[in-house]
């Protein structure tokens, strides 16, 4: 990856990598590429010759640009941008939620479960704010005095954070997290169509034997 990025921003800017890129100790199946980016003019992603991205987060100052991406075969960026920026495409629906789920198993790989777990339960909060509005949806409003026929998700949700946090242990909590996500907001919008590839190759790359 640094190659294609150097190459790509070679009349645009400089590019240097730190962290696990430079220090092999570091370096892990997990690893993302940590790189410091100047850039002379703004540039966009699709034009880094890394295809597209599956999912980002994209934090912004007056005069610095944090860039963290995943990409659909589960390569993750760390660029921290600055002189100009790069322009992202328009995110999908879900971008938060895949972003989250990438560091959560990124996170569970390398044994840090706490933090994984906490953002794998943002997930499955998500969840039950869908399965609220499936309810308001089927009951005409949005004051509940009582339970309803759809209180059972919530043991659908309880089961999957009870799940162990092994990153061998597939589907793992995260992808049941996912999958329970992309299934209920399928059911609270038909057009909607969840894709899980980027975080399938996350973990396929992490616990891939080395």
């Amino acid at each position: 990856m640094l190659q294609q990025l150097r190459a790509a921003l070679a009349a645009a800017g400089t590019v240097e990598p730190y962290g696990s890129a430079v220090d092999d100790d570091l370096l892990d199946s997990w690893s993302d590429l940590d790189a410091a980016v100047e850039l002379t003019e703004p540039v966009a992603f699709d034009h880094l010759g890394l295809g597209a991205a599956w999912a980002w987060q994209d934090s912004r100052t007056s005069d610095h640009q944090t860039l963290r991406t995943v990409l659909p075969d589960g390569r993750r960026l760390d660029l921290s941008v600055r002189g100009d920026a790069i322009a992202m495409p328009q995110p999908g629906p879900d971008n938060p939620v895949r972003f989250e789920a990438a560091l959560a198993a990124a996170r569970i790989g390398r044994g840090d479960r706490l933090i994984g777990l906490h953002l794998t339960m943002g997930i499955l909060r998500e969840c039950l704010v869908i399965a609220m509005l499936l309810r308001d949806r089927a009951e005409g409003t949005d004051r509940h005095r009582f339970g309803s026929d759809l209180d059972h998700r919530a043991d659908d949700v309880a089961r999957i954070a009870a799940l162990p946090t092994d990153p061998r242990q597939r589907p793992t909590i995260v992808e049941q997290a996912c999958r329970l996500y992309g299934d209920w907001r399928a059911e609270l919008h038909p057009g909607y169509r969840p894709d899980w590839s980027g975080l399938t190759a996350v973990i396929d790359r992490g616990t891939a034997i080395r």
